[in-house]
């Protein structure tokens, strides 16, 4: 007996070394060597005596697969060689960089490089110690659990940006700011001072040169202008170099507004999200909200076809996961999804989570949104049910229109107040949604004046009740404005 047990014992002793070898070294080479990129192995071999720093790089490593960079050279058009030319400079723009490229004799030559074949093991090594470095370095960045440090800290790239060594950079940039800033050097103050100097060289422009998703920093700081991801990409650049964890939050297409858009965020001392802009942006109705994440996520490539998204809706506003009628099954190449009016089109926003013959499953969606039901397979997108509203209940708030009652609507809302005494009503039509397209009511559009103070009204008779409404340009086929309407008790009212 007393044999047995001194065996089981040896027995769980050997196990429980053995268990702190796997932990995290082995894990680490296994997942370097996995990748068939020798620089791999040379991260785990550095690593090898660093427990938390190797559980670090077997993060990285595990997930080096599907990330990469979406970059360009600018090569002579004769030889094909390689210049040292930069295109972002404040003179140039996306109106003229073609005159500019013409005038060098260059062209543009795009690239991809796969992270797990590209990556070098300097680089990983820099970027991990860096990241430590911060954290160790910086009272306020001791704050975050391991968790967001790994996730949100301590990847080397958002997106699909050129790598480059951000962290010095920034690093370099901040340090003294910070050193001598006056107030609290907190989480908070910390970033509200890197967002106001971003700011003072770096801002959004409709004609920002993009011919690659992001800028590096430098490139950034020379032409001072990009789009909404691009300043996004900085801003959180920026906020990670100096410990403070932070990601972008997506929405890819409003549900009241045209667009989309990216938006930088930071996590408080608690992890909570702090948007940039005080969240003001999110009046124009977000069906979903994506947080841009390191680690894949199978879950998310079933759910939203892009692994490395993670949804947040329900962090901004409020949610509801409605069960939604379908008049036509879907056909084997397509999907059932939610559409909303953006860009003059019917744009898909959410795709189903569950079907069950025609009625589908959707979860965490924003409220108070006008939606259409849709199938597309993901080039055509084709009506499928009734639109609806999905109100600040939850309600699902059909429209379709009533032939057997027509209203007289009163469109002055509409009309821009800068236009309210010019605009033409010969130049215009109203047309409701029949549940498959566009159907002009075919009574004109009536301008009276509603007195010295009111000034002149515009008012369409003879309209089907009920349905969905558009203002419609004859000469350009757009609706007028780009947003369409509802009948709210005789008054028109955008969605």
């Amino acid at each position: 007996m007393v044999k047995n047990l001194l065996t089981i014992g040896i027995g769980c002793i050997v196990g429980w070394l053995m268990a702190g070898c796997d932990t995290p070294g082995r894990r680490l080479r296994s997942a370097a060597q996995a990748t068939g990129n020798p620089e791999m192995c040379r991260v785990a071999e550095h690593y090898a005596d660093d427990p938390l720093r190797a559980q670090a790089a077997t993060f990285l490593i595990e997930n080096l697969r599907g990330h990469y960079t979406r970059t360009f050279d600018l090569v002579e058009r004769k030889t094909g060689e390689k210049t040292d030319y930069s295109l972002f400079r404040k003179e140039i723009t996306a109106r003229n960089y073609r005159a500019w490229l013409d005038s060098l004799g260059l062209a543009v030559r795009y690239r991809t490089e796969n992270d797990e074949e590209a990556m070098t093991a300097d680089y990983l090594i820099r970027n991990i110690d860096l990241a430590f470095e911060a954290r160790e370095r910086y009272p306020w960045a001791r704050h975050y659990s391991d968790s967001v440090f790994m996730r949100y800290v301590l990847p080397y790239r958002i997106d699909t940006e050129e790598l480059t060594d951000w962290r010095t950079f920034f690093r370099t940039r901040y340090e003294p700011m910070i050193d001598t800033m006056a107030g609290r050097k907190d989480i908070r103050g910390v970033a509200r001072l890197i967002i106001r100097d971003v700011r003072k060289w770096f801002g959004f422009h409709p004609e920002a040169l993009m011919l690659k998703p992001a800028f590096t920093p430098e490139e950034a700081m020379a032409c001072g202008r990009g789009e909404c991801n691009s300043a996004a990409d900085i801003f959180v650049l920026a906020l990670r170099a100096m410990g403070i964890a932070a990601t972008k939050d997506m929405i890819p297409v409003w549900g009241t507004s045209d667009g989309g858009h990216v938006e930088a965020v930071y996590f408080d001392e608690l992890g909570n999200p702090v948007l940039l802009d005080t969240g003001e942006w999110l009046a124009a109705g977000p069906p979903r909200i994506y947080r841009m994440e390191f680690d894949r996520s199978a879950e998310a490539a079933r759910r939203f076809g892009q692994p490395y998204f993670r949804a947040v809706t329900g962090e901004y506003v409020a949610t509801s996961n409605p069960r939604v009628a379908f008049d036509s099954v879907a056909g084997p190449d397509e999907r059932a999804a939610l559409a909303v009016f953006s860009n003059e089109r019917w744009r898909p926003a959410v795709w189903a989570e569950r079907r069950e013959g025609k009625v589908a499953l959707f979860r965490e969606i924003g409220r108070g949104i006008l939606y259409l039901p849709v199938l597309t397979d993901g080039r055509s997108v084709r009506p499928a049910g009734r639109p609806f509203r999905l109100d600040p209940r939850s309600n699902l708030q059909y429209h379709e229109p009533n032939l057997d009652r027509l209203v007289t609507i009163d469109l002055t809302p509409l009309i821009r107040e800068a236009e309210r005494d010019t605009l033409n009503p010969n130049h215009y039509y109203v047309a409701y949604w029949t549940g498959r397209d566009w159907r002009e009511c075919g009574h004109p559009i009536v301008r009276r004046s509603g007195g010295p103070e009111d000034g002149l009204t515009y008012s369409v008779a003879g309209v089907p009740d009920g349905a969905i409404y558009g203002l419609f340009d004859k000469r350009t086929g757009r609706t007028y404005h780009r947003r369409i309407f509802r009948n709210g008790r005789g008054t028109a009212r955008r969605f």
